[in-house]
């Protein structure tokens, strides 16, 4: 059973080398799917042998969609650029394709923000465990934003985390406050005006943010952001109508 990793790609080169460093003995093919960089993005790819095409951005799930459609291996493994596969992982995922009792493994992820692993907050391993191992052509990825990989087959579940090397300062974040609330507008997206309020009850108390510290309690403060700033966007819209 052949692997092809599958990464979108937009001025990575901070963090590409250590991702395609962790997959070298592990893909039997990586696709470096590129949306325009200007940075050392497609030098660092060819640096490790892997292929990039070029293919102008409409969507996150277009993207990686794209990418399904060029790989040549049996199983895809979807990753972001800022994600690093651990040796642990590695060889569950060897394992996990060669006897094939499902069609797509549900993968959690541990995210480092500002430095820090989080546990908690809706952003720990147990609530970002999502599609991200699947056969080619089991299913396909859905949604401008946030993506899912939806499939109708049978699906597992591995023990071992991806570690994602997500926001490292404030301004990352808000900048994609701005850039994620323009695409859920795009997509009709739209919550009611009290969310922001119950999203951060959720995050700080029911998923137990404060054991993440100041941090917990400053990414509930930003999510709640981001509901706001999609309600201002709405009206925006609505009045535009």
């Amino acid at each position: 059973m052949k692997l092809t990793v599958v990464i979108p790609t937009l001025n990575e080169e901070k963090d590409l080398y250590k991702t395609l460093e962790s997959i070298k003995n592990l893909a039997d093919e990586v696709l470096v799917i590129d949306s325009g960089s200007t940075d050392r993005t497609i030098e660092i790819a060819k640096t490790y042998g892997a292929k990039t095409i070029h293919h102008p951005f409409t969507s996150f799930s277009e993207t990686r969609n794209f990418g399904n459609e060029q790989a040549i291996g049996d199983w895809i493994l979807s990753i972001e650029a800022d994600v690093y596969v651990t040796k642990e992982l590695a060889e569950e995922i060897r394992q996990a394709i060669v006897s094939e009792k499902v069609s797509a493994y549900f993968i959690p992820r541990l995210n480092l923000i500002w430095g820090k692993p989080i546990y908690h907050t809706d952003w720990g391993p147990k609530d970002d465990c999502h599609i991200w191992l699947y056969k080619k052509g089991s299913g396909k990825w859905q949604s401008l934003v946030h993506e899912e990989y939806v499939t109708d087959m049978q699906t597992g579940k591995l023990k071992n985390f991806l570690i994602h090397k997500n926001y490292e300062t404030i301004f990352e974040f808000i900048e994609k406050i701005d850039r994620y609330s323009n695409l859920a507008v795009k997509q009709k997206q739209f919550f009611s005006n009290w969310w922001f309020l119950r999203d951060f009850i959720k995050r700080y108390f029911y998923k137990l943010g404060f054991l993440d510290g100041y941090h917990g309690l400053f990414l509930s403060y930003l999510q709640a952001v981001y509901y706001l700033t999609l309600s201002v966007k709405k009206r925006t819209y609505e009045k535009t109508r």
